[in-house]
């Protein structure tokens, strides 16, 4: 192309990428972390529209929505604009060549270049986090979420039989005594979830969390008939929340009053001990204004006595130390379980040391590496219980809480109540992990990237082996590694530096170029 077309395309390109990487990026990124409709523009219309349509959501879709939405605007602008150049400057040649094909192609082809353009650029900020500090949802994504284990034993041990709460421990500045295995509530709902909870309770569990999005708001209803006659001996956590989303930042004091009015009415309570700002990955919503306000209204009203906050995001570890650092907050909830980040421990203790706050260890049962424990089955019966044992044998953790949503759970989780992490138990999680060790890229770690001269970009080489071979993710793994700028083809015959830079113990040249051999369409 020449002359206006050709500026055309550039302009439309620059826009694909600030696009992509600003707006599509932006609500893809907010879209995972389950915030309310409130969050995006014209949320509440976009989820009317939604539940018209699907008949009831229990998620937000305005932030997909905008997603989607801006990636379609864009392509549609790129088509039209570079349709109408090729097309006007086409007829001032010849103004008989007024005709509908022409400049079309030029469009479409702009256009797919575009949106592909955006798409990319979106996947990075959300995904990666090019360019925001790699604060992205990847590597969170897999250590927490992906994967998950099958950690309830097929043929549960005669021993768990009638397992109850051994231990208590103090909740921080709450001064409350809670059990040290808690119940989490994400899958109760129904008559069946409210058994499994009548019978936790029974046997000594006295905390529970919950929250208006879990199960669309089912879990505060399970919980509210569970807790009949014994609410006060309870301490019961719920969060900032609506049925279908996270409340986010510089929503009005009067809707996060409204929100935690909503909870009592489900949990059929006067009042809460502990409102959490839920999912929270921002300082600026961890210290919103408004929401400090209803909590101080709340408290005064006698509707809730603690505030505190949960988090497994990308920033975990910037709002949990700036919560430390506010002396605001009573309670933590953090994503930690064996081999993750290695910075909470030490915030952990500054948490319990420095602001004498309570804290929930949570995602307490590793997600796997591997396809389930398909090759640990002589192990699975003990995994969740060394598991929970770990967290706990953190001084500083006031209670570990699990996901209960079978009754085998009551049995086979409390049996580890009280119990100290033995070697045995230690020999249960490094079999687990020799059975990744080698093949695993540790998140956050980035120890062997130095050592590379043709800075091929290892961790990414590695997830993408790993989709391919252990979630199953056959397609993905092949498109993600083929939009690599540098791939592994550099590790065939290179002298491997690296080798002995990975803590974890991977021999990392022979892995890469195994993944480039795997990934590579020839």
């Amino acid at each position: 192309m020449r002359g206006r077309p050709k500026w055309v395309v550039t302009v439309c390109l620059v826009v694909a990428l600030f696009v992509g990487y600003f707006v599509s990026g932006g609500f893809g990124y907010q879209s995972f972390i389950g915030l309310a409709p409130s969050a995006f523009p014209a949320g509440q219309a976009i989820q009317d529209v939604a539940d018209s349509v699907s008949g009831g959501l229990t998620r937000a879709v305005g932030g997909i929505a905008w997603t989607f939405g801006s990636l379609l605007a864009v392509g549609l602008v790129t088509f039209f604009g570079v349709r109408w150049s090729v097309r006007s400057q086409v007829v001032e040649r010849d103004p008989s060549r007024r005709s509908f094909l022409t400049g079309t192609i030029a469009g479409a082809g702009a256009a797919l270049g575009a949106t592909a353009l955006a798409g990319t650029a979106a996947f990075s900020r959300m995904m990666l986090g090019v360019g925001n500090q790699g604060r992205g949802w990847s590597e969170p994504g897999q250590e927490i979420f992906a994967a998950k284990v099958n950690y309830a034993h097929p043929t549960p041990l005669d021993n768990w039989g009638g397992s109850r709460i051994q231990s208590l421990r103090r909740l921080g500045r709450t001064n409350f005594e809670v059990s040290d295995i808690s119940l989490g509530t994400g899958r109760i709902s129904g008559d069946e979830g409210e058994r499994v909870a009548r019978l936790a309770l029974d046997r000594g569990v006295n905390y529970f969390d919950t929250a208006p999005d879990y199960a669309g708001s089912g879990s505060e209803q399970a919980m509210g008939r569970a807790i009949r006659g014994v609410r006060d001996q309870l301490f019961i956590a719920t969060k900032f929340c609506t049925p279908v989303g996270h409340l986010p930042t510089g929503t009005p004091v009067a809707d996060y009053m409204k929100a935690i009015e909503g909870s009592l009415d489900r949990l059929g309570t006067d009042y809460v001990d502990l409102i959490h700002i839920h999912s929270c990955d921002s300082v600026e919503r961890l210290l919103d204004p408004n929401v400090h306000e209803a909590f101080d209204r709340l408290r005064e009203q006698g509707k809730a006595r603690f505030i505190g906050f949960s988090s497994h995001t990308p920033r975990l570890a910037e709002v949990a130390n700036a919560s430390i650092e506010s002396g605001r907050f009573d309670v933590m909830m953090l994503a930690y379980h064996h081999g993750i980040w290695p910075e909470i421990p030490e915030i952990i203790e500054r948490a319990h040391v420095e602001a004498d706050m309570g804290v929930v260890a949570m995602k307490t049962l590793k997600g796997a590496r591997h396809r389930g424990l398909e090759n640990f089955q002589p192990w699975a019966d003990s995994f969740s219980q060394a598991s929970l044992k770990w967290a706990l044998s953190n001084p500083n953790v006031s209670s570990a809480v699990v996901s209960f949503f079978e009754l085998q759970h009551v049995d086979e989780f409390l049996f580890a109540s009280g119990q100290s992490f033995e070697q045995q138990d230690a020999e249960i999680l490094r079999r687990y992990d020799s059975e990744i060790a080698g093949t695993f890229c540790a998140p956050h770690c980035g120890a062997c990237l130095d050592s590379c001269p043709e800075n091929v970009p290892i961790a990414d080489v590695l997830r993408h082996r790993m989709y391919f071979e252990d979630y199953g993710w056959e397609k993905v793994a092949i498109e993600q590694y083929s939009r690599l700028e540098t791939n592994a083809s550099a590790c065939e015959g290179c002298s491997a530096p690296c080798l002995g830079s990975c803590p974890l113990g991977i021999h990392i040249s022979e892995r890469t170029a195994g993944a480039h051999r795997l990934l590579t369409l020839s």
